[in-house]
């Protein structure tokens, strides 16, 4: 990406010299957390930290992106987005991730760890994870259905979703619904651990409609 998150946001004045000192402390601790991750448990708006990265690489497209990091090539990239417009044709809306998938051109693993990477956001499991109504109303059920999101906790100070790939005006429009006091933290899971989430909690022929 050129340079660092931790410099983009400083230069972009999201953060202080302080707040990346503390972060790079605290990522030296634990290795396994990324730094975007960090600032966002010490109070940054994850949002903020998405905006920056993504006019810093010239909002760049997920495909783009996989692409830069050498994850697919070209080609391949060509090849999905065709493949993506012919299924949008047939009125199949489908996520890029999803459809190089299907291709057999990454599998999901390699697909969710690239965009954790790049934006610096932790992956989830939900393997075994039970979708609760109480955590979908949060940020408003049919909305959550709608965009496919999962809703992991929600208590006083925070709310932590998961998502198959990350989305700057869903993570603005949440934002915008929630109480100044409580923070929203997306993190990304597979897009079939999704699915299989969502579909075992609501009847998959009722919510097709919502997508």
């Amino acid at each position: 990406m050129g340079e660092s998150i931790g410099q983009i946001l400083l230069n972009k004045k999201i953060i202080t010299e302080s707040q990346l000192e503390t972060a790079l402390q605290r990522q030296a601790n634990d290795k396994k957390k990324y730094l975007g991750q960090i600032l966002c448990e010490m109070g940054v708006s994850q949002t903020k930290i998405i905006r920056a990265l993504q006019f810093s690489n010239k909002q760049q497209q997920v495909g783009q992106i996989l692409e830069d990091m050498k994850v697919i090539t070209a080609e391949q990239l060509q090849a999905a987005l065709s493949e993506q417009k012919r299924l949008l044709e047939e009125k199949i809306r489908k996520p890029l991730g999803a459809v190089l998938v299907s291709m057999r051109v990454i599998d999901e693993d390699t697909y969710v760890n690239a965009l954790s990477a790049h934006y610096s956001m932790p992956v989830v499991s939900l393997k075994g994870f039970l979708v609760a109504e109480s955590f979908q109303r949060a940020i408003g059920e049919q909305y959550a259905l709608r965009n496919r999101i999962v809703v992991v906790e929600n208590n006083p100070y925070r709310i932590i979703a998961a998502i198959a790939e990350p989305s700057l005006f869903i993570f603005e429009e949440v934002e915008k619904g929630l109480s100044s006091e409580k923070k929203m933290i997306f993190c990304i899971a597979k897009a079939s651990e999704i699915e299989l989430a969502l579909n075992m909690k609501y009847d998959p022929y009722v919510t097709s409609s919502y997508k």
